[in-house]
């Protein structure tokens, strides 16, 4: 085949037009100085194309496979700043870059493998091929050029969203691919309508795969991310990434779907989190739909909805929702087993949904007690409302200060008089465990279970919990709830250091209030400045007390350092401190005995 027949950009042919009729390419311009240039050729087989975009990690071109006859994309790995391209096109690596290229080059590959052995997602672009040339490495999939990105798609409607039973459609099957790549360690880290793409077939894949290098703020490589759809780990301030990293960006690319506006980005939901679920959208949306969001965006990872098992349950929580796309799910799928699978997966979904509808007891009868179980706990939750309204209705005027956050709870008695309370789990965050445990309302349905952890958050705080907030638990089955407790910060010993390294000490260990007070010793160069006793500020007493014995703090509490200041000798009586000096508590050397006189309480 003459290259000059075709387009190097949509890859058909175009006989001797310099313009592609199709595309409106044109084929005389070059690439940009550092892309391969056109119609070069790597593994002896792929003609490169137009360049279809870059960042840190390297570039992908459109590109022909001169042997299968059939346009594809090709991935360059070209990391920024580490290699240059040299004659023949040959990339060499630049001075001091070598460890740094080592990296990326294993763990392009090791993606790219990972990749190669995976099929029967039709929400992944196939991959073709990966192999070494021109001193660096390259992948080869599918060819996309035709297809548009899910942002275009939604650029296109007149209203910039889709229907809740439109988005299923699409989206679903990138839910079933994603749980694949995690069950292969992958992690994608840059989902988004820009990396969605839907094929001439209608059918959304999965593109923008990269280097974990480039899809964290804390990686070697400047980062590409997706602001609105990276998770807040990538920002470098909360751990590292992990599945639930791909959760919150896939919720908040169906977010942007059904919602029309792109979410606020995590690195700001930290200081001012105004996420909302506009009123019209709330009443338009299935509950369970909501639910499922909003456990998805959490914006701390621990908070997240961990598991794309998971989400996929909390997304087709309904029954009739589950079945209705069940028709429509067919036409997604090329083979009939691809097919099967998931609807196995929706009658799963459905069967786990029916059996959380009943007591565990009932759950072992017969399918007709099922579904009078299942009208009966409907019924249950109709009672428990009114109860409810009516208790509210009655309340006391001016007795308007009951906290929005607090848990709505309500009880009633079933057929053998035992009480059945049923409560929405409330957010614990920030709140002291031992109100927590203390409240009767939480008795009789949740079961507290406690981890301790060094935290800036205030001593005896919650600063996670297991159980997300909103989640119904009733006393019928009890939940076990994991709550994560702050134990403060261990404060450094710093007696019989000087002022200023205590003071450093203590700003590096965490906490910021400290205060010093000094006491009058006569001129002695050893022990000027140095530290003799550390206190705090007891808010209960709101005096001053001795450190707890196991050396631990809040971040916020106001530290006090008593040192030794340096005076002239004088016979002038000045009290500087509150707490009484006691020399022999220190670990300051001995005052001699000639100027014991000279300390004063």
């Amino acid at each position: 085949m003459e290259k000059e027949k075709l387009c190097l950009r949509c890859m058909r042919k175009i006989g001797n037009n310099t313009t592609c009729p199709y595309c409106s390419n044109e084929n005389n311009k070059p690439q940009e100085d550092y892309f391969l240039p056109l119609k070069a050729v790597v593994g002896g087989r792929y003609l490169v194309g137009k360049a279809i975009s870059s960042n840190a990690e390297g570039v992908v071109y459109n590109a022909f496979d001169l042997e299968l006859k059939k346009p594809v994309a090709l991935h360059e790995l070209f990391p920024e700043g580490v290699l240059t391209r040299g004659e023949g096109n040959y990339c060499l690596v630049n001075v001091g870059k070598a460890s740094e290229f080592i990296d990326a080059k294993d763990s392009f590959l090791r993606l790219w493998k990972k990749l190669l052995n995976i099929s029967g997602y039709t929400a992944l672009t196939p991959v073709y091929n990966v192999f070494e040339d021109l001193g660096t490495v390259y992948s080869v999939t599918e060819f996309l050029g035709e297809g548009k990105s899910l942002r275009e798609y939604l650029l296109e409607k007149e209203q910039g969203y889709i229907s809740w039973d439109e988005a299923r459609i699409l989206l679903m099957p990138v839910v079933s691919a994603l749980g694949e790549l995690h069950s292969e360690g992958i992690i994608h880290g840059a989902i988004s309508p820009t990396n969605l793409v839907i094929d001439s077939k209608g059918k959304v894949k999965i593109s923008g795969f990269a280097i974990p290098e480039i899809r964290t703020g804390k990686g070697s490589l400047q980062a590409e991310l997706f602001d609105g759809y990276a998770a807040v780990e990538q920002y470098g301030l909360s751990g590292g990434m992990s599945p639930c990293t791909d959760i919150y960006a896939l919720a908040a690319v169906l977010y942007r779907t059904l919602i029309g506006s792109v979410p606020m980005s995590a690195s700001s939901r930290l200081t001012n989190d105004k996420l909302m679920i506009p009123g019209k959208f709330a009443e338009q949306l299935p509950a369970y739909v909501i639910n499922a969001l909003v456990n998805a965006l959490q914006i701390l990872p621990e908070d997240r909805t961990p598991s794309i098992e998971l989400l996929r349950n909390e997304l087709s929580a309904s029954p009739a929702a589950a079945g209705t796309a069940a028709e429509a799910y067919s036409s997604l799928y090329e083979d009939e087993e691809e097919y099967a699978e998931e609807q196995d997966l929706v009658e799963d979904i459905q069967a786990d949904y029916e059996e959380e509808q009943v007591p565990q007891a009932a759950a072992r009868k017969k399918s007709t007690i099922v579904a009078f179980v299942v009208s009966a706990g409907i019924c249950l939750a109709i009672l428990v409302a009114v109860l409810i309204g009516i208790k509210g209705m009655s309340k006391p005027d001016g007795d308007t200060d009951t906290p929005v956050e607090e848990s709505t709870s309500g009880s009633v008695q079933d057929d053998e008089g035992n009480e059945i309370v049923s409560i929405k789990l409330p957010d614990f965050k920030g709140k002291m465990y031992d109100d927590i445990k203390n409240n009767p309302d939480y008795k009789d349905v949740l079961v507290f279970k406690t981890e301790y952890i060094d935290s800036a958050e205030e001593r005896g705080t919650v600063v996670s919990q297991s159980i997300n907030a909103g989640t119904e638990v009733t006393s019928i089955n009890p939940k076990t709830i994991v709550l994560k407790i702050s134990n403060g910060l261990e404060v450094p010993n710093v007696v019989g250091e000087s002022l200023q390294d205590a003071i450093e000490k203590l700003k590096d260990a965490g906490f910021k209030n400290i205060k010093s007070e000094s006491a009058k010793i006569a001129n002695n160069s050893n022990e000027s400045n140095s530290v003799y006793r550390i206190a705090y500020e007891d808010t209960e007493t709101n005096d001053w007390a001795e450190i707890p014995s196991d050396k631990r703090l809040s971040s916020g509490d106001v530290i006090i350092l008593y040192y030794f200041g340096e005076f002239e000798e004088t016979t002038e009586e000045t009290t500087t401190q509150d707490i009484p000096v006691d020399v022999t508590e220190t670990e300051t050397q001995p005052v001699e005995s000639s100027t014991e006189a000279a300390v004063e309480e």
